[in-house]
């Protein structure tokens, strides 16, 4: 199993956490979680640095050290990613292993700040096998296989994508998205959000698919030659999509539209603040499984902005997603969220059980099961694991803030009608 280690890093004093199918974190605000997920995203996607670090010395002729270059994209996303090292603490370290023998390591070199216009320089340090490959293909070399050399250096197949909390607001201004990264200089784009970037990317990338609507898209890969669509996985996937969205999605005329029953079409700047937080999550799954790619998910705030019923469909979505893609992390606050996921995990638990099997297929459909877990609660830079022996996850450590509630309800009743006096209400 992957694994991920971080100290002082952001409000993350230390965290040690094994990176598998479908791994939860929850906690309060500022707590740590995305400072988690953006650091898993960081260490997955370094294979993807070093492709195209390849590829570009290769057609561009670049003299410089492959793997001082390497270094240099690493640092600087690094940044892009956290911010300033200046801020950090001289202590910081974020180090990913990949298997026991391959790793990253991110630390900080305390430099004089009168010798250096940074005091705090981000150091990369990678394990021996991986400065050797990168070494290695310095020259000429036959790029043809090396993806899948890396997959294999890096022990994983899996293309890792972040959607980030906040993207409404990428869905709101979608009619200016192109225009915008048009006319940014590489300063300005250094200053976005690494994760929020690439999100923008894929989104531009993917959405000209769409000019037929998300059935077109489907019809052209079925009528694909070689290509077999796994038609039974689309169709429940459409149907947990029309549930949230209320509608079909549709790129159409350089817009992005949300079609009703009866024809009409709303412009998606102009919908509800929930379809607009999930269509980019539905769109990217379905382009995801059409294609077949073995993806690992990083979901941040799947609830916002949706009505619990809607967080129970998301979550299902999610499962399926696993079960047929690859690997899920999401981060949340949603206790709708918990109790939804602790449903496909019992439902996976009772299904072991020939006795309970075949109602349970009948209520739950394998395919939305949960088969492996793993959640933790983030709390004063720390990292604590909330499952239960059973395999479930403790709903409760999300759900301080009822008791809190119920305790100041309670102590207002007893002003009211404590001291022995108690009022009753007529009942006409």
């Amino acid at each position: 199993m992957a694994r991920i280690e971080i100290h002082d890093l952001g409000p993350i004093t230390d965290c040690e956490m094994g990176i598998d199918n479908f791994t939860i974190l929850t906690g309060a605000q500022a707590s740590g979680k995305s400072t988690i997920a953006k650091s898993v995203f960081f260490c997955k996607t370094v294979k993807d640095d070093i492709y195209d670090a390849i590829l570009k010395s290769t057609f561009l002729g670049i003299e410089n050290s492959l793997l001082r270059n390497i270094n240099r994209i690493l640092r600087n996303k690094f940044l892009q990613l956290f911010g300033t090292s200046r801020a950090m603490k001289p202590q910081m370290n974020l180090k990913y292993f990949y298997n026991n023998d391959t790793y990253i390591n991110v630390s900080l070199m305390v430099q004089d700040a009168q010798e250096s216009f940074s005091s705090n320089l981000v150091w990369i340090e990678f394990s021996k096998n991986i400065e050797q490959f990168i070494c290695s293909q310095e020259g000429d070399f036959n790029h043809e296989d090396l993806k899948q050399k890396l997959n294999i250096l890096f022990d994983d197949e899996q293309e890792c994508i972040f959607i980030p909390a906040g993207r409404s607001l990428i869905t709101l201004l979608t009619s200016q998205l192109n225009y915008l990264l048009a006319t940014m200089d590489d300063e300005q784009k250094r200053s976005i959000d690494f994760c929020t970037q690439k999100y923008i990317e894929r989104i531009l990338k993917i959405r000209p698919l769409f000019n037929e609507g998300i059935e077109g898209l489907i019809e052209q890969k079925r009528n694909t030659p070689g290509v077999h669509l796994d038609y039974k996985t689309v169709q429940e996937l459409l149907a947990l999509v029309e549930k949230v969205l209320k509608g079909k999605y549709m790129y159409k005329d350089n817009e992005e539209r949300l079609y009703m029953e009866n024809g009409h079409f709303v412009k998606i700047n102009y919908t509800s603040s929930g379809q607009q937080e999930t269509v980019w999550i539905f769109n990217i799954l379905l382009h995801l499984i059409l294609n077949k790619t073995k993806v690992f998910l990083i979901l941040e705030e799947p609830e916002a902005h949706l009505y619990p019923q809607a967080q129970k469909h998301i979550v299902e979505l999610l499962a399926l997603a696993a079960n047929k893609a690859g690997s899920v992390l999401l981060t949340t606050h949603s206790p709708y969220i918990l109790g939804a996921l602790n449903n496909l995990i019992y439902a996976e638990h009772l299904a072991q059980n020939v006795k309970y099997r075949q109602r349970v297929l009948a209520e739950l459909p394998e395919e939305y099961h949960v088969k492996e877990c793993y959640a933790y609660f983030l709390k004063n830079g720390g990292l604590y694991p909330c499952i239960e022996e059973e395999g479930l996850i403790i709903n409760e450590v999300i759900d301080g803030a009822s008791s809190e509630i119920n305790e100041m309800y309670d102590k207002l009743f007893d002003i009211e009608y404590g001291g022995g006096v108690v009022k009753i209400a007529a009942i006409e």
